[in-house]
């Protein structure tokens, strides 16, 4: 079930020239070297191959096809990289040719920039926003600050913004979609009448809507635009297109919660910094950022509010950041939740009743300080959970422990683990074993959970044919269920398929998997994209949109056509596609690096390579083993 349309993208776009355009590439035989992009570097460890379209470092891992680096150095999702690959080999999507633009809604995008670059020469130049120019100044805004990020004033003559665009040709409906403007009973009325402008832009740079904040007795005293087409708040992080190339770079994004706790730290170098809008996070902002930031920082106001807020985004974090229950072997993992494809939270506590952005105005080292100091996030929820607790109240104690019970159950880690529920009963005064009797409750009442789903997606799959959008258990047959197909050796797209199909469809095959995969290992883009969605599944429930739901409803069919398999035959089908993947690729990697040992310059060189040779040689007589052992296990007949 290869696509077509993606092989076609991928085989007409070079390689070499797409990555040539940001990295200064060599020759070195029949493949190119440079300085990896992704880690500083003095001798080149980044290397090209053409003939098979990919990338890799042998420095710091990273690698990938032609969508793979798109979707790195530009932070793009998979379908946005795509259509820029195929806009760039001349290929024509077929949902692009099914989905033509709507010109009102091309219109009212455009009527957002218009606004945005107006509401700017208004602040620059218009007598009337001399108190707006004055409050800005008084906030410590530089010139160029009020530039880079389009600041601006809306009159408060409301009707203005109105006039000036429809002179520009854009109609009432274009404006009012567009979320500029509000209908009343004296006609359409600026929605940002009398505050001054933040243009809030998405990742690339595009204006999407606007934050206000008056200067005047009104309320609210910050008003963000409605809800449209173009701008949903709940998936939107203020500043995150100036702020994208230095989490990038540092690896670490620090999410506040106002427009100016951005801008100002912004001026003062801190460009990490990225708003959440007033809002308690969500897990659509934090997909936004977890792929390019390792560890995202909570920073938000010291106020009861702000305090709120951060509670709020921890039980969203707990969601949305713990996609597997095993911490990364050699990377920090006292959060708890730092997966391979996730993020580390902590939290900036910010004590003093200050802002973030008069921490920075008034001692930037402070404001440094701050970061750097950042706890994690089952530490900072310990601690804002068990201050308030009455020792004398044994109610009060109970109900903290089953509070703690939902973070800590996800502390895979024993000695994590350990630690915890020792500070837990240690703070509360409490036997430690009564803790960790209800840890290990709340433990089993989740897995619980998990197979009552599990169970009563099953039921519907045999009791009768699934609904549209159902997700039934897949059950392979015979040699299907041990990797092959009719019986020969599978090729490397089946058998991505094949475990991609299995885990969509039965999540819970994750947690048995026999080693972790990265969506890396991968070769096949839509197989790559599709086990990246199980990988961010919660619930059940996989972020899918357009050429990925139809892959994942192709597979889906492929699934229902076959007879039922047991629990047993499809784990071990998966372990065993598992090992082929990890096999093929440790093969590939032992190629590659013999290849470069061979045209080595350097003794330091060779050393590196010979040691990398036999450490991934090492690795494949494993894999190769641990493949040997468990068909010999599974051909065993039973007893």
């Amino acid at each position: 079930m290869a696509d077509p349309v993606i092989d076609d993208v991928k085989s007409r776009v070079d390689i070499t020239e797409l990555v040539g355009q940001r990295v200064q590439l060599k020759r070195a035989g029949k493949y190119f070297k440079g300085l990896c992009p992704f880690h500083q570097e003095k001798t080149p460890s980044f290397y090209v191959y053409p003939d098979q379209g990919t990338y890799h470092c042998y420095g710091c891992g990273k690698g990938g096809d032609v969508f793979t680096w798109l979707q790195e150095t530009e932070h793009l999702e998979f379908g946005e990289a795509l259509r820029r690959l195929a806009d760039r080999a001349g290929v024509a999507l077929p949902e692009r040719a099914a989905r033509k633009p709507d010109p009102e809604q091309t219109a009212a995008a455009d009527a957002l920039t218009e606004a945005a670059a107006w509401y700017h020469e208004q602040l620059l130049a218009s007598p009337d926003a001399q108190r707006a120019r004055a409050y800005l100044e008084r906030r410590g805004l530089q010139s160029e600050t009020v530039r880079r990020f389009q600041l601006g004033w809306a009159p408060d003559r409301r009707d203005q913004v109105v006039i000036c665009l429809r002179g520009k040709g854009f109609s009432d409906k274009q404006l009012v979609d567009a979320g500029i403007v509000r209908e009343t009973e004296r006609g359409l009325a600026d929605y940002m009448g009398g505050r001054v402008v933040f243009p809030i832009r998405d990742a690339e740079g595009r204006t999407r809507g606007f934050g206000g904040r008056t200067l005047g007795d009104n309320q609210p005293k910050y008003l963000n635009s409605p809800q449209t087409a173009f701008f949903d708040k709940s998936a939107t992080l203020y500043g995150l297109d100036l702020a994208r190339p230095s989490i990038r770079r540092d690896g670490v994004a620090v999410i506040v919660e106002g427009y100016m706790d951005v801008v100002v730290p912004h001026q003062e170098g801190f460009t990490n910094v990225v708003a959440s809008l007033g809002t308690a996070l969500t897990e659509r902002q934090l997909e936004l950022i977890k792929r390019s930031a390792p560890t995202i920082v909570l920073a938000l106001d010291s106020d009861a509010a702000g305090q709120a807020a951060t509670l709020r985004g921890l039980e969203v974090a707990r969601l949305a950041l713990s996609e597997a229950r095993r911490p990364v072997p050699g990377r920090a993992s006292r959060t708890g939740f730092l997966q391979g494809q996730s993020a580390q939270l902590k939290i900036a506590v910010i004590t003093g009743g200050k802002d973030p952005d008069e921490i920075v105005r008034e001692d930037p080292e402070a404001w440094r300080t701050i970061v750097a100091s950042a706890v994690p996030m089952v530490d900072h929820k310990i601690e804002v959970t068990l201050s308030g607790v009455d020792l004398r109240d044994p109610a009060a104690k109970s109900a903290a422990v089953q509070e703690l019970s939902r973070f800590l159950v996800q502390v895979s880690d024993p000695i994590e683990w350990a630690h915890y529920v020792d500070v837990v009963a240690h703070r509360l005064r409490t036997d430690v074993r009564a803790v960790r009797a209800e840890i290990d409750r709340a433990a089993r009442a989740i897995r619980g959970e998990e197979r009552r789903r599990a169970a009563q997606a099953r039921d519907r799959s045999d009791s009768s044919p699934p609904a549209e959008g159902e997700r039934p258990a897949p059950r392979l047959t015979g040699d299907a269920a041990r990797g092959s197909s009719e019986g020969a050796t599978p090729g490397e797209d089946l058998t991505e398929e094949q475990l991609v199909a299995l885990l969509a469809l039965e999540p819970q095959l994750m947690r048995r998997l026999p080693a972790r995969l990265t969506p890396e290992d991968f070769r096949r883009p839509e197989c790559r994209e599709l086990y990246r969605a199980v990988l961010s599944q919660d619930e059940g429930r996989m972020p899918m949109d357009g050429w990925l739901q139809d892959y994942h409803d192709g597979l889906l069919r492929r699934a229902r056509r076959q007879p039922p398999q047991s629990d047993s035959q499809m784990e071990a089908a998966v372990a065993d596609m598992v090992r082929r993947i990890r096999e093929r690729n440790l093969r590939q990697r032992v190629i590659e690096t013999e290849y470069l040992l061979r045209e080595a310059g350097t003794s330091d060189e060779v050393e590196a390579l010979k040691q990398q040779v036999g450490q991934l040689t090492s690795q494949l007589l494993r894999v190769q083993l641990e493949r040997s052992r468990a068909s010999l296990y599974t051909s065993q007949p039973a007893s």
